[in-house]
């Protein structure tokens, strides 16, 4: 016969047995569930370790960029994956055709055609670009200079510094710490807003008196970081980089891929991105904020060349990107099955290896749990997207719901994350078996936001993980 003192842990490992047994098919296949006592005083709890999924994961702020040229005819989902970042690129004169006339509601129908793609949106301001600096604007005495596609202005005339804060600012105004902006790009001075003079063919020393001095070139980035606090920023290669860097921001390469389209002897991959990550302020960038590329050319164009894909592919993992301007061009059908693996691994990919908590608790009391997670991607999230738990009926009522204590943004691939959080179940609910669903959501945590690489991902993106008895 038993005593008493072994019945009780006894009975709760046969409703654990009961539990696991009532949650059915939901669970199956899904989870390992491994039942334990730590000791003989301690109440029995239960570790389940999730099965993970090789999958590409259409993330946000990860994956393939929905650029502008191919935003209102995307190619077929043959040619290209889906997207999960639209990027675009606008002219001053397109953002304030009028002084003081911000084209706030294009602005806004753009992030509404993004969202129903299942997108948020990326962009940049270019004060050089076909139209390029208003008109309105270079009637006020600003000098510039005709290039190759646009007009170069005076980046260092007074009037034209003051007008350039005041367009910073207010679209910061607008838009910074919006859950429907992924990145802002740096990128309101020079050619294309790419801090250069490349399309100041024949007239290259008047582009150089007017392109801005140093200290304004700090001024400008420093614009952006004052008025988009709360927003990923990411500067190209050619500003003020490691001031931005220093100062939070992300980088971004504009020729990634090129192994030799502008010549043999060379290249932006070998010989323009290597130096400036020697710099270990750079280098270590992507740990506090995105790192995006654009594709040099287009993929058919590195094709055509016989460029080695796995050569690229690779060196994007390496620099820990997490997201790639592939420009919205068709992929050589030879390489699409290396650019779906290559979404594997970039940007953050998070796996639950496993969860450990009680069997069983009552009413009021407090459910302990302890997890731990793996990012097998290259790059940590950028946004605060917090983790939550919630209780569920067999009918689908939620009957809970808390946020974990989880700082997500810290997870940095290559580590084990542990995470303990202690719950307090509601008072009135009533005796039964409740299943243990995690997600992560979105900014203002309103609803699931990120898949995670794991099975069993219900149709309303939470993850059914274990069950938990309530009683009195």
């Amino acid at each position: 016969m038993l005593n008493r003192s072994m019945k009780t842990p006894l009975l709760s490992l046969l409703a654990l047995v009961i539990v696991v047994l009532q949650s059915g098919c939901r669970l199956a296949g899904n989870l390992d569930v491994v039942a334990h006592e730590d000791s003989a005083q301690a109440e029995p709890t239960v570790t389940v370790h999730p099965k993970e999924i090789k999958d590409v994961l259409y993330n946000p702020g990860m994956g393939l960029a929905d650029f502008h040229f191919g935003f209102e005819h995307p190619p077929s989902a043959d040619e290209y994956p889906r997207q999960t970042v639209a990027y675009f690129r606008w002219s001053w004169s397109t953002l304030e055709p009028e002084e003081g006339q911000y084209a706030f509601d294009f602005v806004d129908r753009i992030i509404s055609q993004a969202k129903a793609k299942g997108e948020t949106l990326a962009f940049r301001m270019m004060t050089e670009y076909k139209a390029g600096s208003p008109g309105w604007l270079l009637h006020k005495g600003i000098g510039s200079v005709a290039v190759d596609g646009g007009i170069f202005p005076d980046y260092n005339n007074p009037t034209f510094l003051q007008y350039h804060e005041k367009l910073i600012e207010a679209f910061g105004e607008r838009y910074a710490g919006s859950p429907d902006i992924d990145h802002v790009d740096i990128g309101s001075v020079g050619c294309w807003g790419e801090w250069n003079m490349a399309c100041c063919r024949g007239v290259e020393a008047q582009c150089k008196q007017y392109f801005p001095a140093e200290d304004n070139q700090i001024k400008i980035t420093e614009w952006y970081l004052k008025y988009f606090s709360g927003t990923p920023l990411v500067m190209l290669h050619g500003g003020q980089l490691k001031y931005a860097v220093s100062r939070g921001a992300g980088w971004r390469a504009d020729c990634f891929g090129d192994y030799g389209l502008f010549g043999p002897t060379w290249n932006h991959m070998e010989h323009a991105y290597p130096p400036v990550l020697q710099d270990p302020v750079i280098e270590r960038a992507w740990k506090n904020a995105p790192v995006q590329f654009e594709v040099c050319g287009v993929m058919k164009n590195w094709h055509d060349r016989g460029f080695d894909i796995d050569l690229i592919l690779a060196k994007g993992l390496e620099w820990h990107v997490s997201v790639l301007n592939a420009k919205s061009s068709p992929i050589p059908s030879e390489w699409r099955s290396r650019i779906d693996e290559f979404l594997t691994k970039i940007g953050y990919r998070f796996v639950l290896r496993q969860m450990t908590h009680a069997t069983e608790t009552r009413p009021g009391r407090k459910l302990f749990l302890r997890s731990h997670w793996e990012n097998v991607g290259v790059a940590p999230i950028y946004h605060e997207w917090p983790l939550a738990y919630r209780l569920r009926t067999a009918e689908d009522q939620v009957i809970a719901q808390w946020a974990s204590t989880a700082q997500l943004r810290r997870w940095l691939p290559g580590a084990q994350h542990e995470v303990e959080d202690a719950v307090t179940l509601p008072e009135g609910v009533l005796d039964g078996s409740y299943a243990l669903d995690v997600a992560i959501l979105d900014q203002g945590a309103r609803a699931p936001f990120v898949d995670l690489a794991i099975s069993g991902k219900r149709p309303d993106r939470w993850y059914p993980i274990s069950t938990v008895l309530i009683r009195r």
